[in-house]
């Protein structure tokens, strides 16, 4: 049976990938530049920080709950780090675990409001998006923490700092990958995503599991806005604005259930590439960027009526 649904999800990861080469054929049609080295790295360099904040979310989703505020938890860790290091000389290492620590705080806030409090997960973490960014605009006056010490303004320009980004966020994706794949944890995380009640019976402690993946999916948007602040030297309290929705819009492009019990990471990965190409397409093919979130939108719309009726085929069986 194991064997069947992970063909499933192949075959399901594969059409997204033709979908994918599709699209960038398209543009190199349009646009023959739009294949260079350049235009192709700049598509992944626009995912990487949402990315590395959803990656996480991916398996607090296949668990039955949402997250809607990693990108004002990413925004908040990254100002607590850069408060620390300009106006404090905190060390680089303790500002970059702060940013973590805050992140952890949020996702531990998350978790007990949901799970202890009986908020329901849209509604408490949509609260807490907004107590983030105020806290945020607060801390920095709407304005941006710069003049960053070393090391920090010594990564700007290095091969460390215009890379290192990249290879967290692949590290990130194989790690939730594995974890949801490989593992007992991940095994528990989608039986409890199928059906608490039953996990529950099964002697499953749910209320443990969905508490740690708050704190992880905490951690992993914290650690987006530490690497978002190493890679540009500065922290802006519009950092993290919209990535929540970017991310469920990619989880769901890339195959991951909203409603819980079947995730995948690399689909995310996948979801975010098509958004992004289609994003940076449009600019190299001079189209109306207006247009990006229009067709965006129809893609999540079909892709959540095929969710939902693959979702209902599966219970009539």
């Amino acid at each position: 049976m194991e064997k069947v649904l992970r063909g499933i999800v192949f075959s399901f990861l594969a059409k997204r990938v033709y979908f994918l080469l599709g699209i960038i054929l398209s543009f190199a049609i349009l646009q023959p530049t739009f294949v260079r080295f350049n235009s192709l790295f700049s598509v992944v360099q626009g995912i990487v920080f949402v990315g590395i904040a959803s990656a996480f979310l991916t398996l607090l989703i296949t668990s039955g709950e949402f997250d809607i505020s990693i990108g004002s938890t990413a925004g908040l860790a990254a100002i607590v780090s850069g408060i620390l290091a300009t106006e404090h000389n905190v060390n680089f290492w303790l500002a970059v675990l702060a940013g973590l620590i805050t992140g952890a705080i949020v996702g531990a806030i998350n978790g007990l409001v949901v799970l202890y409090g009986k908020v329901p997960s849209f509604i408490a973490t949509i609260s807490m998006l907004f107590i983030a960014r105020s806290l945020t605009t607060y801390f920095i006056q709407a304005g941006a923490v710069e003049d960053f010490p070393q090391p920090w303004v010594g990564f700007k320009g290095s091969f460390i700092g215009e890379y290192v980004s990249f290879f967290i966020l692949i590290l990130m994706i194989f790690l939730c990958e594995y974890i949801l794949n490989h593992t007992s944890f991940g095994k528990t995380v989608a039986a409890i995503g199928s059906n608490p009640e039953a996990a529950r019976i099964a002697g499953i402690n749910v209320l443990k599991v969905k508490f740690t993946l708050f704190v992880l999916t905490g951690i992993g948007a914290g650690l987006s806005g530490v690497v978002a602040v190493v890679y540009f030297s500065s922290a802006r309290n519009t950092l993290g604005a919209g990535w929540e929705l970017y991310a469920i819009a990619a989880l769901v492009i890339g195959g991951t259930s909203l409603f819980g019990g079947r995730g995948t990471v690399l689909g995310l990965l996948i979801g975010l590439l098509i958004m992004q190409t289609i994003a940076s397409g449009m600019v190299v093919a001079s189209i109306d960027p207006w247009w990006q979130t229009v067709l965006t939108g129809a893609i999540v719309l079909f892709s959540l009526a095929v969710d939902r009726k693959r979702k209902k085929v599966f219970i009539d069986k």
